[in-house]
């Protein structure tokens, strides 16, 4: 039998990065700035994957109308750890006129500014990242596609294998690459009339008459950009929106001021506190911390205010309004400044307690923890007083007639079950994070090959000191991280921009530290890498396991 002429070997990098969205250009900037702080051996190569001709805004913060905000105020919006005002920052360099155009006529670091706008930002860091990668000598190269498989190989390095392109053999992988669509209606993909998302909020204006009847399913942050975008745009129509608890996110209080300091929901803290209950946290532990940090705050914490008020959305928002107003909230304060420690107070949960978090409150936490800003609350209780906005519990499904071509939206009620019909449903019960059922080609195939398992509570099981993947064996696959929406699972409140920028710090420090210690594997010298038919599933345990066997 006569064998053909052997594959050229996959050209050599040091870092890839799946995804230049905002966490993975993020990423890429605070990677640099470590390898500026501590100069290695030698340039690395990075090749940054995105199919956007340019890479930082991604879905989340595309080209789109300015009434879509941004649901955390400037001064937390960064893509440095380090430095949280470089958003405000930058916006205090740009021309005023062109700001103008968005909207903002004063930069305040409270306000709640356009997302279109932090995508432009976004893009500006992109620029720096090319710039400091000139001045450290590194290869910095954006390639417009997708990566479709990612293969962890025995020698160490990782086979990446794009949509479009030769392969590449890597040290080193960091997934970036965003919100995996929802499968929540499967059989109304394609249908005329539903929006999967209602992202870019534009694409609703654009494509729905003013008179025309709209459903949205969900209540949550994404369904108030949706509202708002018909509103702002002039929509005459009844919008109805739906969800099994018909409950509104809180509005945040313009007057909250950030604590100096937590005490008990601070990373050191959060252990201090653990170890004084064995080790490990429950939902209990971390109310009881909560109401002591209020307190701490010289604020009351009133279960209505915190909780909300049950039952008529209407009147609910109408409280939240009067609320935030009125006076500070210091709960929402105190709320957000635990992003600092959310992913280690999560952590220090037993998987009993996160199971029931999961069961039993995370509806309420996503209801009362992402809170929008009053702008779009006032445009919800127009629509509202103008009887033309409706917000329902009970949903129960949907279906589309084609013989009517209306949408069918089925709610319980106390007296059976309601049906309302609408010209439009628009999906806005979030993105995915079931990794298992996603189509996805990266993701469904790191499952399939065995270089990935499922966190049972969103996303891929990964290792929580390094953000690696966890293989099918629970081995650590050291050699291919995440970041995103994707680690979920194991860092739990991974949308919000600051824990993200701080995750990425984490990951980018670690890995140039990585890249720049001597290592037997030189990608300047590529080897032969095995394609995945060709290397057995006998792979050598990882060194931390190894060494604990």
């Amino acid at each position: 039998m006569t064998r053909g002429p052997a594959s050229a070997p996959p050209a050599a990098t040091d870092l890839v990065i799946a995804g230049g969205g905002s966490v993975g250009v993020s990423f890429l900037y605070q990677f640099l700035l470590a390898l500026q702080a501590g100069p290695g051996l030698r340039p690395p190569t990075i090749h940054l994957f995105e199919p956007q001709a340019a890479p930082g805004p991604g879905d989340a913060y595309q080209d789109d109308l300015r009434s879509n905000l941004l649901n955390i105020p400037a001064g937390n919006m960064s893509a440095r750890a380090d430095h949280r005002l470089d958003f405000v920052d930058w916006l205090r360099e740009q021309d005023a006129n062109w700001l103008q155009g968005y909207g903002v006529t004063t930069i305040d670091p409270a306000d709640f500014l356009p997302r279109p706008l932090f995508g432009a930002y976004l893009r500006a860091v992109y620029a720096r990242c090319r710039l400091l990668a000139e001045s450290l000598g590194v290869t910095l190269a954006h390639v417009p596609s997708r990566v479709h498989r990612v293969t962890p190989q025995p020698d160490g390095r990782v086979r990446v294998q794009p949509a479009h392109g030769a392969p590449l053999a890597a040290r080193h992988v960091v997934l970036c690459n965003g919100n995996l669509p929802s499968q929540a209606f499967p059989a109304l993909e394609g249908v005329a009339g539903y929006f999967n998302s209602p992202y870019p909020v534009s694409s609703l204006t654009h494509a729905i008459a003013p008179d025309a009847s709209v459903c949205i399913v969900g209540t949550s942050l994404s369904a108030v950009d949706a509202v708002a975008a018909l509103q702002q745009a002039g929509h005459r129509g009844p919008i109805l929106c739906v969800s099994r608890n018909g409950r509104l996110p809180s509005v945040r209080s313009p007057h909250n001021r950030a604590p100096s300091t937590l005490h008990h929901l601070s990373r050191d803290g959060a252990l201090r506190l653990a170890a004084r209950h064995g080790g490990a946290l429950t939902l209990d532990t971390i109310w009881q911390a909560l109401q002591d940090e209020v307190r701490a705050q010289q604020g009351s914490l009133d279960d209505n205010d915190v909780l909300g008020m049950e039952g008529d959305a209407r009147a609910a928002l109408d409280d939240e309004i009067r609320r935030s107003s009125a006076a500070p909230r210091p709960w929402q304060a105190v709320a957000a400044a635990t992003n600092a420690a959310v992913d280690q107070i999560w952590h220090l949960l037993p998987d009993t307690e996160r199971r029931r978090f999961q069961s039993q409150w995370r509806s309420i936490w996503m209801a009362r923890r992402a809170t929008f800003p009053m702008r779009n609350a006032l445009k919800l209780q127009a629509l509202f007083g103008a009887n033309q906005l409706r917000v329902a519990a009970g949903f129960a499904g949907c279906d589309h007639d084609s013989a009517t071509g209306l949408f069918r939206t089925r709610l319980r009620t106390a007296g059976g079950q309601d049906e309302h019909l609408s010209q439009h449903l628009i999906n806005a019960t979030s993105f995915s994070v079931d990794a298992q059922r996603t189509d996805d080609p990266l993701v469904s195939q790191l499952l399939r090959d065995g270089h990935a398992q499922a966190d049972p509570h969103g996303g891929l099981a990964l290792d929580y000191d390094t953000g690696c993947l966890k293989n099918a064996g629970g081995q650590i696959e050291a050699g291919v991280s995440v970041l995103g929406s994707l680690a979920g699972g194991t860092y739990f409140w991974t949308t919000s921009m600051d824990v993200n920028a701080r995750l990425a710090r984490d990951q980018a420090e670690r890995i140039a530290a990585t890249l720049r210690a001597p290592t037997a594997i030189d990608p300047e010298i590529p080897g032969d890498i095995p394609s995945p038919e060709r290397w057995t599933a006998h792979r050598p345990p990882h060194p931390a396991q190894a060494a604990s066997s």
